[in-house]
């Protein structure tokens, strides 16, 4: 029990490390404390994946308006498309649907809405690229009931 006590402690002050993220240790052989320690880190190591540094980022989470769902589908081809591209432009650096619950095989989802992460400067941009989108053209978004939520991304993990 006690080697297993020690394994333990061991690695939670050696740094951790996987194919994509990589954190830095908070032991340090010159540092007085941890906390001067996770401040000296924070300013020279960086390895998060983040927007250019001129653009801002913006959580955007766009619920669906009651009986959207024919509507929704209907278009989903064409706001996909365009998604897409805007992801490709590095406009749009995630997005998805909300769920009322997971989607069962064999029964139409139950759709709550969108969510987004978009990277441009101003939040009025960002009202400029919702309200050009397919799902606020046919009636899917509920625009009155959208946020728009200035973001920073910590770290990202590609599908």
């Amino acid at each position: 029990m006690q080697a297993a006590s020690r394994r333990l402690c061991a690695s939670s002050i050696s740094p951790i490390r996987s194919s994509r993220l990589i954190l830095p240790s908070l032991a340090t052989k010159q540092q007085s404390s941890p906390v001067r320690s996770i401040i000296q880190s924070s300013r020279t190591w960086r390895t998060m994946a983040t927007s250019s540094v001129s653009q801002n980022e913006w959580l955007v989470i766009l619920p669906d308006k009651p009986g959207a769902i024919e509507r929704r589908l209907a278009v989903r081809g064409e706001h996909l498309r365009v998604a897409t591209e805007r992801a490709a432009n590095g406009i749009i650096n995630f997005g998805g649907v909300m769920l009322d619950e997971h989607i069962k095989e064999g029964e139409v989802p139950k759709f709550k809405g969108s969510i987004m992460l978009i990277s441009v400067e101003t939040k009025e941009e960002v009202l400029e690229i919702i309200k050009g989108d397919k799902y606020v053209e046919n009636d899917v978004w509920d625009l009155e009931k959208v946020e728009i939520i200035p973001f920073k991304t910590a770290l990202r993990k590609a599908l």
